[in-house]
């Protein structure tokens, strides 16, 4: 074991030391497990905060005529806190599985190496997670530090009419450590996944296979996710509380997007392989990744699946003050800027996601933007084809994320005609989350453009 964790170290040296990039993608995922540990903490926070208000709820829902109001409001306030929690934290960790990920083919090419020459599976897995470990732990303490600096912002926020108080915010030992537990495991968890190919075939990895089509039984997945959204409404009308409806909706829409992880790569690759028929240089050449690889590709945009279901479910939310007395009003309004807040992080994590992905696709496939650049492609071409290699699967996630949303609304609309209605604010509100969404996932696929040049001006062996 000793043996194994100094070899670690040895590689990870050269790693730091390599001028080909490699070293930028062990800081790239640090970062990423910073932003994840961040958002993390404060999703939680924020859900402690609620949980502490339940228990103690702010002087004006305690009215002496209306006895349990606090109670219900309070308990509605958790749950919808609760709900948002579970919306983001699957973004959120999938964010530190990507990081996790980073550089996978890189890292399998170099693993299958030391397979082929005598390590044992048992210690090339142990190396990886060795390394992932330490830059989840490093990402933790510096997500702490970056959920401090973020509590001045947090304060700012009014919830049930009462400013957040930095004291409400604090969590207890024992959730901080269950939060970097849980970040470690998925570490841990994401690198063993990944290096599946390395411990059954080494060989598989050098020779660097292609993955098999997808099949066209993913269908059905779609299928499954469409009749899972239509049963909200049979939800909605039962006579139970409001926490248990929360909890049948939550775990509904979690299979619906569960079902959409099985149906979207399946589309991407569809759609790239007729994309593929075109004259551009550019898209051809992003087609054929997607092609490749549509799992990576759906990757990239994962995260933002979870905005456009949010967006096309909360998108019936008025604008304007459409509302039959005060305490409604007060809770629309608080509804209204969580929506705003779950899509704010939601679209934070899907922008770190894209740059993680990208950087680590400059990074594996360095031989071929060298051969690519040597043999004339103007640079240019392999930057609108990381362009195309997004706005593809962007479109069609948005699109069929959006449209699940929109479903599960339709009984919401029904059931509460009065306070919820579809219009112009609807349109504005889908309009605008799709070109922010848009906007943030392109700059985040060019922000690898300094990284591609230093790619490109390294000269050197292709086994060195």
């Amino acid at each position: 074991m000793a043996s194994t964790l100094d070899l670690s170290a040895r590689l990870a040296t050269a790693r730091l030391r390599d001028s080909r990039g490699t070293c930028a993608l062990d800081v790239f995922a640090v970062a990423a497990f910073a932003v994840a540990s961040a958002l993390a903490f404060v999703v939680a926070s924020g859900t402690w905060m609620f949980a502490a208000r339940r228990h103690t709820p702010p002087a004006w829902l305690v009215r002496a005529d209306e006895p349990g109001l606090a109670e219900g409001a309070t308990t509605a306030y958790l749950a919808l806190a609760v709900f948002a929690c579970a919306l983001l934290i699957l973004p959120v960790l999938g964010l530190g599985g990507a990081a996790a990920r980073l550089g996978a083919h890189g890292r399998a090419r170099r693993l299958a190496s030391l397979r082929l020459v005598g390590m044992m599976s048992g210690e090339v897995v142990g190396m990886s997670v060795v390394e992932s470990l330490v830059q989840a732990a490093i990402g933790i303490v510096l997500g702490a530090g970056l959920w401090l600096a973020s509590t001045p912002l947090l304060t700012m926020l009014t919830f049930q009419n009462q400013r957040i108080g930095f004291s409400e915010l604090l969590m207890p030992w024992w959730l901080w450590l269950a939060i970097a537990l849980v970040v470690l495991a998925l570490a841990a968890v994401s690198t063993v996944l990944g290096l599946t190919r390395v411990r059954i075939s080494p060989l598989g990895v050098a020779h660097q296979t292609t993955s098999p089509a997808m099949r066209a039984w993913r269908v059905l997945a779609l299928v499954l996710g469409v009749v899972a959204v239509s049963s909200l409404g049979s939800i909605i009308q039962m006579e139970v509380r409001l926490v248990v409806i929360m909890l049948m909706f939550a775990g509904i829409m979690f299979f619906a997007i569960a079902m959409m992880n099985l149906f979207a790569p399946w589309v991407l690759q569809l759609l790239a392989r007729i994309g593929s028929r075109t004259r551009s240089p550019a898209r051809l050449i992003a087609m054929r990744r997607i092609v490749a690889d549509p799992r990576s590709a759906w990757r990239n945009v994962s995260a933002l699946g979870l905005i456009g279901f949010i967006v096309g479910l909360f998108s019936t939310l008025p604008i304007g003050e459409i509302h039959s007395n005060p305490d409604e009003a007060v809770m629309l309004a608080d509804i209204r800027q969580g929506a705003l807040l779950t899509f704010g992080i939601a679209l934070l994590v899907g922008a770190a996601g894209t740059v993680l992905t990208q950087s680590s696709d400059v990074v594996d496939r360095a031989d071929e933007l060298v051969a690519l650049d040597r043999m004339g492609v103007p640079r240019s071409v392999d930057a609108a084809a990381r362009r195309h290699q997004v706005f593809l699967p962007l479109v069609v996630t948005l699109g069929t994320s959006m449209a699940l949303g929109a479903l599960a609304a339709l009984p919401l609309v029904a059931q509460m005609d009065s306070v919820f209605a579809m219009g112009v604010s609807s349109l504005t509100i889908i309009g605008s989350v799709f070109l922010v969404a848009l906007v943030l996932t392109l700059l985040a696929a060019e922000s690898t453009r300094p990284l591609r040049n230093r790619a490109l001006a390294t000269v050197a062996r292709r086994n060195d």
